[in-house]
């Protein structure tokens, strides 16, 4: 009944900001249910996961806007589709977040729905070996240039004090790192899901050079374009259907791990090796500007990109609209 009448709430505060819309814009005579369908660019990973249930239960349709998802294999190809004006928005990393932000200004980060402390993973053939990040004089180390990837070696360089260390970076695409580890082209790979279940389906003994959870905290974001064609009610209630597929998948994890298996066309014991590591929730909090404004400070020091066209992140979080919806939902 609780949940009933919150949904009721929300729906009757979506119709009053439709009414004022309308009046205060004449012009705007369409209700969201029957304009041209919003683009949403998503990532094909599980981390995504929220988006693509909202769209197969109907949770968008229900809270009045037609939605329709174009995936790509990437959160750079999200953001770039962003850009390009190909959609209306996209998910993306706050890494991809990070490295825009100094090309230009003109986007903004709705909020954050997933979030996971064990994505990123130090992965070796011989991982006793590298214990702790022991023995890496000479070490060739793959990377994925320019990513989190890169950024989360270099943290735990600092981390272990391991920052003189004589090492070989080689810079592979994200593909080519288990290939290169399993034909002993590197010793090392910095490599985010799903590599290293993919690397337990080739090498059945244990690969990870030290226990990495909780040392990097990874996001996807709700990004769209400041000069955005939406209207507040539009993003509301985007907001609202992603939130009501969090609460869908905190309910039915079986479920949900099912659909999106099928969406992906993934397999379920693939979903089920990192599922527990994901946090689905809506948030816009100091952790991701603090996370954000560390990777950016890790990008100038290393020469990634130019100290003179930093921000001040908190220009890109639309705190408004997500403070706007938190009362909503809220019932205030």
């Amino acid at each position: 009944m609780a949940k009933v009448l919150s949904i009721c709430f929300f729906i009757f505060i979506i119709t009053s900001i439709i009414s004022c819309e309308q009046r205060t814009h004449q012009s705007t005579k369409i209700s969201p249910t029957y304009k041209a369908s919003i683009k949403i660019a998503v990532s094909s990973t599980p981390l995504s996961s929220p988006v693509f249930i909202a769209k197969q239960l109907g949770y968008f349709e229900a809270n009045g806007v037609n939605v329709e998802l174009v995936k790509y294999d990437s959160g750079v190809k999200c953001f770039n589709a962003l850009n390009d004006k190909q959609v209306d928005l996209a998910t993306a990393s706050e890494t991809v977040v990070m490295f825009n932000s100094f090309k230009q200004s003109n986007f903004s980060v709705l909020t954050s729905f997933v979030e996971s402390d064990n994505d990123l993973k130090l992965l070796s053939l011989t991982p006793q070996k590298y214990h702790r990040l022991n023995n890496l004089q000479h070490a060739r180390i793959g990377i994925v240039k320019d990513s989190a990837s890169e950024f989360f070696f270099d943290s735990l360089l600092i981390m272990y004090n391991k920052t003189a260390q004589p090492i070989t970076r080689v810079y592979l695409r994200s593909d080519e790192l288990i290939p290169a580890l399993l034909n002993n082209e590197v010793d090392i790979i910095s490599a985010w899901e799903p590599l290293s279940y993919l690397l337990t389906q080739q090498v059945t003994s244990d690969t990870s050079v030290i226990n990495s959870r909780g040392l990097y905290h990874l996001s996807f974001n709700l990004i769209e374009l400041k000069e955005t064609t939406l209207s507040t009610t539009e993003r509301l209630a985007i907001l609202k259907s992603i939130s009501d597929a969090t609460d869908y998948i905190h309910t039915n994890p079986e479920l949900a791990q099912q659909n999106i298996s099928r969406i992906l066309n993934i397999d379920p014991s693939q979903l089920r090796y990192s599922w527990n590591d994901y946090t689905f929730r809506l948030s816009l909090s100091n952790a991701l500007f603090s996370n954000i404004q560390t990777q950016s400070q890790w990008a100038i020091d290393n020469q990634l990109v130019d100290e003179e066209n930093s921000v001040d992140f908190r220009q890109i979080f639309d705190r408004k609209l997500f403070e706007t919806f938190m009362s909503l939902e809220a019932g205030w």
